[in-house]
């Protein structure tokens, strides 16, 4: 064997990682530090939600990356897992920190009644995403509405408190609360900007709102269409390397920032995440399977089409025509 073609010891040590246990073990310590740092409440609630999301990025997109590292693999499948694992990674880590960690506001303040208005920088133009946390009154389950103009389209939004019933012991059930008093908005701000207004406050409150303003990185709709891309990407790889499972894995990555983003906030964020791989998992293989499954139909899986005998037979016939 030519000393070219032999691999180098990185790659022996990433595919050793990879298929051993310093993978998983290291995912699970960094993990349960932490856990155990926000239980003694060192790490706020954003902050370990945020953790939790880089690390299950990170687990996913290498456990993608795999089967591309074996020396059979053409350079074409091994640049497209790469590419849709390190995209899944992207958007998985970004989807969910930009709800649960999304940094220092750049206009915050306090909306009592309608018409009340929140002071914006100047300059501030294009897409934000709004945080407004409504204080509940206690007993029952109330719920408000709320709308907030300034933007180019109006953002409307809604809090409530939910109840639900938990088994208590062999028998007995009791009812436990859960204040959803925490939501985010998304819009764009007009060139000129100057000011966010309460224009509707309708429902039970128990006190004024709370609006924190955030440049939206990852609006939901490029979240979406960026995530329909990683996702052909993956299926393409999948049945192109004939092995592995590229597309549920990005399937189910994709799911999880896509749940975590819809869904949590920075002061309701660790539940939400924890909750986002049970589901964003199952959803996320299911669909990753059916686009693998929808790929096979195309002519991906002809990998002797890009070896360099083709390639040159093909050019060959072009110049004899």
């Amino acid at each position: 064997m030519p000393e070219n073609d032999l691999p180098s010891s990185f790659s022996l040590w990433l595919e050793d990682a990879l298929t051993g246990w310093i993978l998983p073990v290291s995912g699970l310590a960094l993990a349960g530090a932490a856990w155990g740092l926000y239980v003694l409440g060192l790490l706020p609630e954003g902050p370990t939600a945020a953790v939790l999301a880089v690390l299950v990025a990170i687990l996913v997109a290498l456990l993608m990356a795999r089967p591309a590292l074996a020396g059979s693999v053409d350079p074409l499948t091994r640049g497209l897992t790469l590419g849709a694992a390190a995209l899944a990674a992207l958007l998985c880590a970004g989807g969910a920190i930009g709800s649960t960690w999304p940094g220092a506001p750049l206009a915050e303040g306090e909306l009592t009644k309608v018409g009340d208005t929140l002071a914006l920088p100047p300059g501030l133009a294009g897409r934000v995403q709004v945080l407004v946390h409504a204080p509940l009154p206690p007993g029952g389950t109330p719920e408000a509405q709320f709308r907030i103009g300034g933007t180019v389209a109006p953002l409307d939004g809604h809090v409530e408190r939910t109840i639900s019933t938990v088994r208590v012991g062999r028998g007995g059930r009791a009812n436990v609360a859960h204040d959803l008093n925490e939501t985010w908005v998304h819009g764009a701000l007009p060139p000129g900007a100057t000011a966010l207004t309460l224009e509707r406050l309708s429902g039970q409150v128990a006190g004024p709102l709370h609006v924190a303003v955030e440049r939206d990185l990852l609006p939901p709709f490029l979240l979406w269409a960026l995530g329909a891309v990683a996702l052909a990407l993956a299926a393409v790889a999948e049945v192109r390397l004939g092995k592995g499972s590229v597309a549920p894995l990005c399937g189910m990555a994709l799911a999880y920032g896509l749940l975590v983003s819809y869904n949590a906030t920075p002061s309701q964020a660790v539940g939400t995440s924890l909750g986002a791989i049970l589901l964003g998992g199952l959803s996320g293989a299911l669909a990753g399977g059916l686009a693998a499954m929808l790929a096979r139909l195309g002519p991906w899986w002809r990998r002797d089409l890009d070896s360099p005998a083709a390639v040159a037979a093909a050019r060959g016939r072009a110049r004899k025509a």
